[in-house]
């Protein structure tokens, strides 16, 4: 069969401090590993993050992780491409240690842990697919993969016509970072000596480019698509639908099976609260008046209907609309802490590093308010 199945952005963690919400990451993978078995699909490959944090996992998030995996891999034989990306790896600019790396023990997982290009696929009807890790350098990385498939065509000229399709994990600019408050990316990296923004055109050499990174689910081109997370993780993610992809090497047919049974994030107003079934979702109600008597009321009502969480918040002022698209012009991380490092010139002590450690914070605090 030709068909693979991708998904990427399953951040196995325990998301609001809850091993309950561990649960639902983990009833997604089952029934990512279930939806592959029952469409006989032998392929599957995962465009990164697949743990929460880089930097340390509970116990509970990794035995629960294997033991998905060990189950499905021991009862079908799937070939399983795991992609080293941003969270995932120890050293933010290095492939060598990662959460990832000791799953390759269960039988039928493959870690990319470098560009490269593989033929994917039964040996009867093998397909060859590129891969890109995360890099600091996308625009020059890509580089090595077109010359690793360029050497895989060389030595087994029968692939030369097949579809050039690239897996990777990056960040574009211009893609649509938040659905609801439509917010979109703004991606500049150092290359050559300059700075450049990095665009959909540096997959122009492929026909097909499939991405993690972001969780809103896009196309950005007729090439380029990312295919989002496979539930909604935040308050971020409020009104994206949820799917999986399947893909056909032969024929270029995609589909795309939605996830129905995750619970979602919704962000409403009082007289919104009717037109929704809140049972088991996560709500965040916005009033008019905080210090009314009526907000103990929607708290009571929809802890009744059975909602997971509920959060009241004051609706905003005229002026402090104003004030959030100001800072939402301002908060372009890479951009900002940058400038600010160049104004400020520390002596003696490394801009990287304190460019990285910034980062860091700027992501645990957006983590922190969704």
């Amino acid at each position: 069969m030709s068909k693979i199945l991708l998904f990427g952005d399953l951040h196995l963690h325990p998301h609001k401090r809850s091993s309950e919400r561990l649960q639902d990451c983990l009833d997604c993978l089952e029934w990512i590993f279930q939806t592959a078995t029952d469409r006989e699909i032998k392929t599957i490959i995962f465009l990164g993050d697949l743990f929460h944090d880089r930097q340390k996992i509970d116990v509970l998030t990794y035995q629960k992780t294997f033991e998905i995996f060990e189950k499905h891999l021991s009862d079908v034989p799937f070939n399983l491409y795991l992609l080293l990306v941003n969270h995932d790896l120890w050293h933010f600019n290095k492939w060598d240690v990662s959460s990832v790396n000791p799953l390759r023990a269960i039988n039928g997982v493959e870690v990319i842990d470098r560009p490269s290009t593989l033929l994917v696929g039964p040996n009867h009807d093998r397909h060859p697919i590129s891969f890109l890790p995360y890099t600091k350098d996308p625009i020059q990385t890509i580089k090595d993969v077109e010359k690793s498939r360029d050497e895989l065509l060389s030595t087994d000229h029968q692939y030369e016509k097949s579809k050039r399709i690239i897996c990777s994990h990056i960040a574009i600019d211009g893609a649509e970072w938040n659905t609801k408050f439509q917010t979109f990316s703004e991606v500049m990296i150092e290359h050559d000596g300059d700075m450049v923004k990095v665009n959909s055109d540096i997959f122009n050499n492929w026909d097909k480019a499939f991405l993690g990174h972001y969780h809103a689910a896009q196309r950005l081109d007729s090439v380029v698509e990312y295919v989002g997370s496979p539930l909604q993780l935040s308050f971020g993610e409020v009104d994206q639908k949820k799917c999986i992809l399947i893909y056909d090497l032969k024929s270029g047919e995609k589909e795309y099976v939605e996830n129905t049974f995750s619970p979602k994030h919704f962000i409403l107003t009082e007289s919104q609260l009717n037109s929704h079934d809140l049972n088991g979702q996560f709500v965040r109600v916005t009033v008019e008046d905080i210090s009314s008597s009526t907000v103990v009321d929607i708290q009571k009502n929809l802890t009744d209907l059975g909602a997971k969480s509920v959060r009241i918040q004051q609706s905003p002022k005229e002026d402090e609309h104003f004030i959030k698209d100001a800072k939402a012009i301002l908060y372009k991380d890479d951009e900002m802490l940058k400038t600010y490092l160049e104004q400020v010139n520390p002596e003696n002590l490394n801009k990287e590093k304190l460019l990285r450690i910034g980062k860091t914070i700027c992501e645990k605090g957006q983590n922190e308010e969704s």
